[in-house]
């Protein structure tokens, strides 16, 4: 039996935030039926449309005839899931909304990913990965990575990847809350929503800046990028080759010393060892000079041999999409499998050991799984619609650092999960850096338990917990879970029903298995920083200056972003885990790595096959990728992003521009989309600011936002569309007080489920011991032996 075993999926619209949402799903057992209109969209024909469209079956289908429309009713009788991104105004007109499909047919789950939600004055905007970017302020992060200022193009496809990791989880979170006999939900997410992983405790900053000034400067706009950390510092090796060092810890910052013969440096009287820095600027440039100058001393195979051979450094080559499509570890881990004959493509999302995934072409004929649910339809629910979260009573142990494991945990809370958070006496290290900050950001919805883990009866502890769990997630490097006694086979022994996720940067396979990993690695690795910087490096050798500039550049293309995009893949896979063990009764191993989810997050060009068009490339200033889909500025040093693909949206554009009585340009330069099409939209724009354009081209359709009025931080701090779509819900802090969090990535029913804050270290072990049975004055033995750690 595979993961997801008879659940049946009506895919209905284009692009990758429904068509890699449901190829997931089909990879893991589901029955997709993909409608298909006479007229195919733009993104139907998109260079990964054949890896998209594995294990499908298509149904051609006109719903604007109503022979066909009946038809498609009929399915939606016998499907369990529809999953659409049509815009809410379209799909009302068709009769084709929430409300009306779920009076028809009651037990259908709807997931509805939208672009921008479904309030406020942006609700019926195209839903384009770079209009939402630019809208929330994720162009200006990259700003100062070209040589020009304003705004630049972002690359890597983030909220397109968290959408359809949010539509994941939540479809799977819905139907496993279902279980066959309540009515179906609407299960809401949004391009906007994928970008709410990406700040790191920027929103809580600016709510207490008397608490945080330090970091309120950093959250406002900087052109000029900042030079790196010694302990993330992009390089240039000796063959011209490009390398990146993500050390972030101490003791992996002093191996990297020590291969790099740089080790003497710890006895400089001005080295901070726990900041890793010199303390005088004069002493700390003179390193950074000294330490670059030392890695072009050799060429990068040289030094990733001698890396490899050490295991305890983190470092990388920068190389592209495709590259990576041979990149050893990738391939070892089945993140690279056949696409045809003679095509490769991405594996599955996760690796489960008793259901694994069984990635298979797409189906030719149709009409047998037409067939099949047309004689089985779905049976009337039998009580109303649920409204708990879904995930309500699913317990999961948390045994994880830093950013990705954890942030994938809170997604879970945010879900219903009871989270309890196993963390040691000194507390989670992230909890030390950002004075806290991100740790807030990260454990939101969780309990703490503070214990140590190396002692025989906290050992205990955990494993008593564990034995009542459902799910077990931790971030640890082959071998250690082994030494703790919490290990797969271990803890399946105790508890057969577990869901055991490990998340690691490689994956258990590969050269680079027993290595460390930090997020600048999979960055540099898997492509998404070759593609921001417009796939253009130097490769002859720099000098010290240039050197510098170089990777001030490397280093803010190479954001946070890996990270977040390996936590939404831990919450999905988890859910898939959950789902099979609905079917099966037996829980099992997952293994998901920060490779593999980052090759997820540039799925747009994780394949390979004779006649694939190249993935489009930016320009050489870093405006976007055509005429019509692009960064404009206009008047008052203000920037718009536009996108107008299509025909009909380059009419509506059109229309815009006569009634701000502009006539010299014309539906055919729109449709020519070259340099002389972009030199006259730019004269255009730049006659009017931002805003008017933006208050002329939105109400009409047209996706002209403006990119530079925030940052991200800001931007989540005063939006409207925040506002109106409760991207934003109150959460309380023992230390701050009350505040206003991140909302859940996923909305059920329209509504906005409760959110809990960050706990401290510890702060809920009393009252988790307590819950298990253990008197108060076990508990305070515990205490006094420094076996339990409380706040």
């Amino acid at each position: 039996m595979n993961a997801l075993s008879n659940l049946r999926i009506i895919e209905l619209g284009t692009g990758p935030t429904v068509a890699v949402t449901t190829m997931i799903l089909a990879d893991f057992g589901a029955e997709v039926l993909t409608i298909q209109p006479p007229r195919p969209g733009l993104l139907d024909q998109h260079p990964a449309a054949p890896m998209w469209r594995r294990g499908k079956a298509i149904c051609p289908l006109d719903l604007d005839l109503e022979g066909d429309r009946v038809k498609f009713a009929e399915l939606l009788a016998s499907a369990d899931v529809l999953v659409t991104n049509w815009r809410t105004r379209k799909l009302a007109a068709r009769a084709l909304d929430f409300e009306t499909l779920s009076a028809r047919f009651p037990h259908l789950n709807y997931c509805q990913i939208t672009g921008f939600g479904m309030n406020g004055p942006l609700a019926d905007l195209p839903g384009y990965e770079h209009v939402a970017a630019a809208y929330a302020g994720r162009m200006l992060q990259f700003a100062g990575i070209a040589d020009r200022p304003g705004p630049v193009w972002s690359a890597v496809q983030v909220a397109t990847h968290v959408a359809i990791q949010s539509s994941v989880s939540g479809i799977l979170a819905a139907v496993l809350q279902q279980a066959s006999s309540a009515q179906g939900r609407h299960i809401e997410t949004s391009l906007l929503k994928g970008l709410l992983p990406y700040d790191m405790g920027g929103l809580i900053a600016l709510q207490k800046p008397e608490r945080y000034a330090q970091f309120i400067p950093l959250l406002s706009r900087n052109d000029q990028p900042p030079k790196p950390s010694l302990y993330y510092h992009p390089a240039q090796a000796g063959d011209g080759r490009w390398m990146q060092f993500g050390n972030l810890l101490p003791h992996l910052f002093d191996n990297f010393l020590i291969a790099t013969d740089l080790i003497d440096v710890l006895a400089d009287p001005l080295y901070d060892p726990k900041q890793m820095l010199l303390i005088e600027e004069a002493a700390h440039e003179a390193f950074r000079e000294r330490m670059l100058a030392r890695i072009q001393s050799r060429d990068s195979s040289a030094w990733m041999q001698a890396m490899i051979e050490d295991g305890g450094i983190v470092a990388t080559v920068y190389q592209s999409t495709q590259d990576a499509l041979d990149d050893p570890d990738l391939v070892a881990n089945g993140h690279v499998v056949p696409l045809g004959a003679e095509g490769v493509q991405i594996g599955p999302l996760a690796k489960l050991s008793e259901t694994p995934a069984s990635i298979s072409e797409a189906i030719d004929d149709a009409a047998p799984l037409i067939n099949a649910w047309l004689e089985t339809p779905r049976a009337a629910p039998i009580t109303g619609r649920h409204r708990d979260a879904p995930l309500k009573g699913i317990r999961v142990i948390e045994l994880a650092t830093i950013i990705a494991a954890p942030l994938g945990a809170s997604i879970l809370a945010d879900l219903g999960a009871d989270v309890i958070k196993i963390e040691p006496l000194s507390g989670d290290p992230f909890r030390s850096m950002m004075d806290g900050l991100g740790a807030m950001r990260v454990n939101a919805g969780k309990q703490s338990l503070a214990v140590d883990l190396k002692a025989a009866e906290g050992k205990a502890l955990v494993l008593d917990l564990i034995s009542k769990a459902d799910v077990v997630l931790h971030n640890y490097r082959p071998g250690v879970p082994e030494r703790l006694g919490i290990d797969y086979e271990t803890v399946n022994a105790l508890n057969p029903r577990i869901v055991y996720l490990q998340s690691n940067g490689y994956g258990p396979l590969g050269p680079s298995a027993h290595r460390p990993s930090t997020h600048p690695i999979p960055g540099a690795s898997v492509g998404g920083v070759f593609y921001q910087m417009g796939e253009s490096l130097p490769s002859t050798l720099e000098n010290p200056t240039s050197l510098v500039a170089w990777t001030s550049k490397l280093m803010r293309a190479n954001e946070l972003n890996p990270d977040p995009n390996t936590s939404v893949v831990i919450a999905s896979s988890a859910l898939i885990g959950l789902s099979a063990r609905q079917r099966t009764g037996l829980g099992q191993q997952i293994m998901v790595d920060m490779f593999g989810t980052n090759a997820y997050a540039n799925a747009d060009d994780f394949v390979r096959y004779p006649g694939k068009k190249p993935r489009p490339k930016p320009d050489a200033d870093l405006y976007g990728l055509a005429a019509t889909y692009r960064l404009y500025a206009c008047a008052g040093d203000t920037w718009i992003f536009l996108a107008v693909p299509s025909e009909t949206e380059q009419a509506n554009l059109i229309h815009c521009f006569a009634e701000a009585h502009f006539d010299q340009i014309s539906l055919a330069d729109l449709a020519r989309n070259d340099d002389e099409t972009a030199t006259q939209l730019s004269e255009v724009f730049k006659t009017r600011p931002a805003d008017d354009w933006m208050s002329l081209c939105v109400p009409r359709g047209v996706a002209c936002v403006r990119a530079d009025r925030a940052t991200p931080a800001h931007f989540w701090h005063t939006d409207q569309q925040v506002e109106m779509n409760h991207l934003k819900l109150p959460a309380e802090d023992a230390e701050i007080g009350a505040y206003l969090r991140h909302g859940a990535l996923v909305s059920f029913d329209q509504t906005s489920t409760e959110v809990l804050g960050a706990p401290f270290t510890g702060e809920h072990s009393v009252q988790i011991l307590r819950a298990e049975g253990l008197s108060d004055s076990d508990i305070e033995g515990l205490i006094e032996k420094g076996i339990i750690g409380t706040h």
